[in-house]
């Protein structure tokens, strides 16, 4: 078992294990998994359990991962690693790849791929990724590489490029709930703006005319399922390719990039800010050689 040790300090009186976790920012799903695993839980390199009390100076030990191995097919495939360190691998997602396994695509998806990658370094791996991209989308993807990473890194900004139809001029916000059409309890692959549906809320900044076409940069505020298609679509300018909420022409996928993705990592005390190219079928309407 892989340990984060933690050396306490800056109390004031002698606490439990289980407060100073909460007061540390660790979410209670961690610390009800630290609870539920032997040995997770280390005070100077002895077995200790949630309900011990901790003081100034002493070690604390705790599981990187006190969670189930993720039990999906692994796929021989390459990434396209844009960076890797000990806490995180930020990968690029091609179009028309789906993010995790599903019945249509479970020999063929990221989240086998990234586990492959990872059984070489970890055969206990449990899949955590930060954002997670529709099949037709490309670009960056976020994936912790063990429980202690996922609870440090935060402030994940995305800046998503998008090619619309027609012609935008000026900025265009759209704050509009998004609803899932459920029919007899089954989710349908379509959204609906309306009000009894979850709060969202796009910004729509054009970057570049393309005669019947605008490239468009976008930012987007709790992140729902198809918002940015959808919100799109809402303003009469729905993102070429898009055949579900546009109208049909020659391209067969949305075209959507998370092309740019910033965070923090509480544990190097860093921001780090990463940039990916355009997708060549981007470039290829944009006239970019």
């Amino acid at each position: 078992m892989k340990y984060y040790e933690i050396i306490v300090k800056n109390l004031i009186q002698q606490e439990k294990v289980y407060n100073f976790l909460k007061s540390s920012n660790f979410s209670e799903h961690y610390i009800k998994a630290l609870r539920n695993t032997p040995n997770a839980i280390l005070i100077n390199n002895k077995t200790a359990i949630i309900k011990d009390f901790i003081k100034n100076g002493d070690s604390l030990k705790i599981s990187n991962n006190p969670f189930k191995k993720t039990d999906i097919k692994l796929i021989d495939s390459p990434l396209e690693i844009v960076y890797e360190d000990e806490s995180v691998l930020l990968v690029n997602k091609p179009s028309l790849l789906a993010t995790m396994p599903s019945r249509s695509h479970y020999d063929k998806n990221l989240a086998g791929m990234i586990c492959n990658y990872m059984a070489i370094k970890d055969d206990n791996y449990t899949l955590r990724v930060f954002n997670r991209l529709d099949k037709e989308a490309s670009g960056l993807i976020l994936v912790s590489k063990d429980a202690i990473s996922h609870q440090r890194i935060n402030s994940i900004e995305k800046e998503y490029h998008a090619i619309c139809h027609g012609n935008i001029l000026k900025t265009e916000v759209v704050d509009k709930p998004i609803l899932t059409i459920n029919n007899f309890g089954i989710n349908e692959m379509k959204r609906i703006c309306s009000p009894l549906g979850q709060s969202a809320k796009t910004t729509f900044i054009p970057i570049k005319q393309l005669k019947d076409k605008t490239l468009v940069k976008v930012k987007i505020y709790k992140g729902r399922t198809h918002q940015i298609r959808l919100h799109a679509s809402y303003i009469s300018h729905s993102l070429i390719g898009d055949q579900i909420y546009g109208d049909k022409d020659e391209y067969t996928h949305a075209f959507l990039c998370l092309k740019k993705l910033s965070f923090h990592n509480d544990i190097t005390n860093k921001d780090y800010t990463f940039e990916i190219d355009y997708p060549d079928d981007f470039k290829n309407i944009l006239n970019i050689n």
